[in-house]
């Protein structure tokens, strides 16, 4: 669209949003265009700012990424994450079925990327008040689990007026909370602790709460839904792509000195002959006996 990156003054697609302001979910923001960043030519010049579509998988993902990277900053910061967090946080995500480990790169710990279906699942199971005690961990955990229920919300093939109106609501509400300033007197009874900063909301927050709701109004009234535009097939498709030819991560470039992109187009123009023309795809070996007729 030719509009500045992500971590520029004015970084929304949609909107002139200062990103100091992305958190402040009381100003009204409607899906227009931004022209307050210094543009550039567009990559496709021909495509009207309107029907580009925020793609309700890229804003799951990423926002999940958030939800976690906070969640495991604060528990590596504790002295004894790596001979009893980690390994109680390993056992937590296997007793939910989700692979998943904790490495060391340099001094930095990392984790497994998680695909969407287990981010699903992590969002909806995973334990966190286990490991963040008290009202804290319960909030953190809260957290998780209604964003979860404003994506199944979001992934509906069909939403009424009302359901979107309330949608709206509830996104605006959970960015609050989100950022949830500590609350009452320091080391009272009665303080409620915060959860995280104001900067630490993004911009596919920002989207969600201020652009997605308009975004499902004006597809519902063409009768189309956000879920129409899912980029989830093709996600699917480059994961079985990353499988296959770099043996399930994304490093390497293979030795035949041929490209990728050559070896992917040659292997599915392969699966397209086999598949028009009927051709089996293994050979099955069988020994005759030529001294047995009936072979």
């Amino acid at each position: 669209m030719g509009t500045n990156a992500l971590n520029s003054k004015y970084f929304c697609l949609y909107c002139n949003c200062k990103a100091s302001l992305r958190w402040d979910m009381n100003k009204i923001w409607n899906n227009t265009e931004n022209t307050r960043c210094e543009r550039k030519s567009p990559l496709f010049p021909a495509i009207n700012q309107k029907n580009y579509i925020p793609d309700e998988l890229h804003l799951f993902l990423r926002i999940s990424d958030v939800l976690m990277e906070c969640l495991f900053a604060d528990l590596i910061k504790k002295k004894e994450f790596q001979k009893q967090i980690k390994p109680a946080v390993e056992l937590a995500f296997k007793n939910i079925k989700v692979h998943f480990k904790f490495f060391q790169s340099g001094k930095n710990w990392n984790w497994t990327s998680l695909m969407g279906p287990d981010k699903k699942k992590t969002l909806k199971e995973f334990p966190v008040s286990q490991f963040i005690p008290d009202i804290h961990g319960k909030d953190i955990e809260k957290l998780w689990r209604e964003f979860y229920q404003l994506y199944t919300i979001l992934h509906k093939e069909y939403l009424s007026d009302q359901e979107i109106d309330q949608f709206k609501i509830d996104t605006q509400n959970w960015i609050r909370m989100f950022y949830r300033p500590t609350q009452g007197h320091m080391n009272s009874g009665t303080q409620i602790p915060g959860l995280y900063r104001k900067d630490d909301v993004t911009l596919y927050m920002h989207v969600f709460a201020k652009h997605v709701p308009q975004f499902m109004r004006q597809l519902k009234e063409i009768g189309l839904s956000l879920r129409t535009f899912s980029t989830s097939s093709i996600e699917k498709k480059n994961h079985n792509h990353v499988c296959l030819f770099f043996g399930g991560t994304t490093m390497g470039g293979g030795t035949d000195g041929k490209s990728v992109v050559y070896n992917i187009m040659s292997f599915e123009n392969h699966q397209l002959f086999y598949l028009i023309n009927n051709t089996p795809k293994k050979i099955i070996a069988r020994n005759i006996d030529v001294n047995n007729k009936e072979s």
